[in-house]
């Protein structure tokens, strides 16, 4: 009895390290995506810029970090967005932001222009 019991201990934890390292690798390269273009094009210097720029015009909704898979193996596409609002607090206008397709694999990065979207000038 005491043998079955360890040996299902052991099973239990095989499964359970098995399910985090599957989780752990996907976040990885979620964040390696967001670092490629954090060097490549949105240091925390033009991050803020943009923010701050955004916050003297009114009301927004920050909606920070996101990323899509595509249907490219490696290949994501990455963004920084934030919302509009107006004085009642309901969205305004487009989504405004960047996007990037990043490919992590080739650490390459290009910035995209998705349709219905704005992304601010410099």
């Amino acid at each position: 009895m005491a043998r079955k019991t360890y040996m299902l201990i052991i099973l239990l934890f095989v499964i359970c390290l098995g399910a985090f390292s599957f989780f752990w690798s996907r976040i990885e390269t979620k964040v390696e995506a967001i670092q490629i273009v954090k060097e490549h094009y949105l240091p925390k210097e033009r991050l803020e810029s943009f923010v701050s720029r955004v916050s003297k015009e009114g009301k927004f909704k920050l909606i920070g970090w996101d990323i899509k898979p595509t249907e490219e193996k490696h290949t994501f596409v990455v963004s920084y967005t934030l919302n509009r609002l107006d004085k009642e607090g309901f969205k305004t206008g487009p989504v405004e932001g960047y996007w990037f397709e990043v490919n992590t694999q080739k650490g390459t990065c290009k910035q995209i222009f998705p349709e219905g979207t704005l992304t601010p000038s410099e």
